[in-house]
């Protein structure tokens, strides 16, 4: 058939025929359905190609096709690969390059808000400025900073409590945090 494929191409329509199923059912088994189908037809077009070149002394051309699909479904899976990193490193980019921006961002917004922070730390008195940012910047619990201060730990929640409500009154939204300054003091009370 091949042989009489070289003068009249309609010939190789019978092999075709034939050993299609067996061909799908092969490369279907090694990438998976999807996409089967075109790598199955594409064994026979790469075949119809080389039919001139087959060693007209091998008498079974189903081995010729397997060795064709098995260099075909080789060269998918390497681009299949090569696709799958491509994405990994692009996602990577994107992930990289979103969560610089959301830092550069925070930071710029923490910077442009410095000055303004100063200025509201400034109109604490000295006590109730040193306990809050022994507490919020430090992240000292109620203790820590009585014994840092040497100050009686009621002093410490006394002060603590009037720099957050005047900090309140300066800076709106001061102190609307996540609950971490809550989580530190927690089983401080008494």
């Amino acid at each position: 058939m091949i042989e009489a494929s070289l003068t009249n191409g309609a010939e190789f329509t019978v092999i075709y025929e034939r050993y299609f199923q067996t061909m799908y059912r092969y490369v279907a088994r090694r990438i998976g359905t999807s996409g089967a189908g075109d790598l199955a037809s594409d064994v026979f077009v790469k075949a119809f190609e080389a039919r001139s070149r087959y060693d007209l002394d091998r008498p079974l051309y189903r081995p010729w096709l397997y060795g064709i699909a098995s260099n075909l479904i080789r060269d998918h899976l390497r681009r299949q690969k090569r696709k799958e990193r491509a994405y990994l490193h692009a996602q990577t980019i994107e992930d990289t390059s979103t969560q610089s921006i959301e830092l550069e961002h925070e930071r710029i917004e923490a910077v442009l808000a410095v000055p303004e922070i100063n200025r509201a730390l400034q109109k604490l008195n000295k006590g109730d400025r040193e306990v809050l940012l022994l507490a919020a910047v430090g992240e000292l619990s109620y203790e820590e900073v009585a014994s840092a201060l040497g100050i009686p730990i009621g002093t410490v929640r006394s002060r603590l409590s009037r720099a957050r409500r005047r900090m309140q009154e300066l800076l709106p939204g001061f102190g609307q945090t996540t609950g971490r300054d809550h989580d530190n003091h927690r089983g401080d009370s008494e």
